[in-house]
């Protein structure tokens, strides 16, 4: 692959239903991308040069690459796209992975900067990372949960499946991801009784920061948690 750092992307992305074919496909855009202005190699060499804790300066629509997983007729199927986001301005490219929960029948998404996959970029493994869980509930609000982490994104998620689903918590986060689920397989397995409650119909995650010391993503996750989460209406940070 040209652009694609194969280890990083993994580990940003373990636990997901990723082969190496879907990195070709994404690798395969990238280099398209490149030959218009040279971009992936200027945020190769700002990987080498400035490292994780820095940002690549930007101006206009924000770069999406989006890739999309599908099963037709029994087949996997695996796309890329090139997009630009005209209402959010100066932000770095990104990296758009849409899935789908096979169990709960309800769209998810990944999002990583691009940056973060590509040559150039440190070993992520190994160092810390802070995250956002997005939980958008009954097709309406989406709530909001932000967190530290030196051992990835999906091993904390599925611990918070866990502890929320046994442990009957009544902390924001895990009390609203388990209603949440609960009222979902509600509607799976039972689509024919009337249901009320919360009930997930999607869920985001996004790889906010990586790559950092633990007093660098603490300090990060803080700020985000008191600007984004901590007493607002759709925020489940409690601390």
């Amino acid at each position: 692959m040209r652009y694609l750092n194969a280890a990083n992307f993994h580990y940003l992305c373990q636990g997901l239903t990723l082969e190496q074919k879907d990195l070709e496909v994404i690798d395969a855009v990238l280099v398209g991308l490149n030959t218009k202005d040279g971009l992936l190699e200027r945020l190769v060499r700002h990987n080498v040069d400035h490292g994780p804790e820095s940002t690549f300066e930007c101006s206009g629509p924000q770069i999406i690459v989006t890739c999309d997983k599908y099963l037709v007729d029994q087949r996997k199927l695996t796309t890329a796209t090139v997009g630009l986001d005209h209402k959010t301005l100066g932000l770095p490219p990104v990296l758009h992975i849409n899935l789908h929960s096979p169990s709960l029948n309800i769209p998810q998404r990944v999002e990583i900067p691009l940056r973060y996959v590509l040559e150039g970029m440190i070993p992520l493994k190994g160092t810390f990372m802070v995250y956002l869980h997005a939980l958008e509930i009954n097709e309406g609000q989406t709530f909001v949960y932000y967190g530290i982490t030196k051992r990835g994104w999906m091993n904390r998620f599925r611990e918070h499946m866990k502890m929320a689903l046994k442990a009957h918590s009544q902390r924001k986060f895990p009390k609203m991801l388990a209603e949440g689920i609960i009222g979902r397989m509600k509607k799976v397995w039972r689509p024919d009784e009337p249901s009320s409650g919360n009930s997930l119909t999607a869920s985001y995650h996004v790889v906010c920061a990586a790559g950092r010391s633990k007093q660098n993503a603490a300090e990060i996750e803080r700020y985000l948690i008191e600007k984004r989460s901590l007493a607002q209406r759709d925020g489940l940070n409690m601390i």
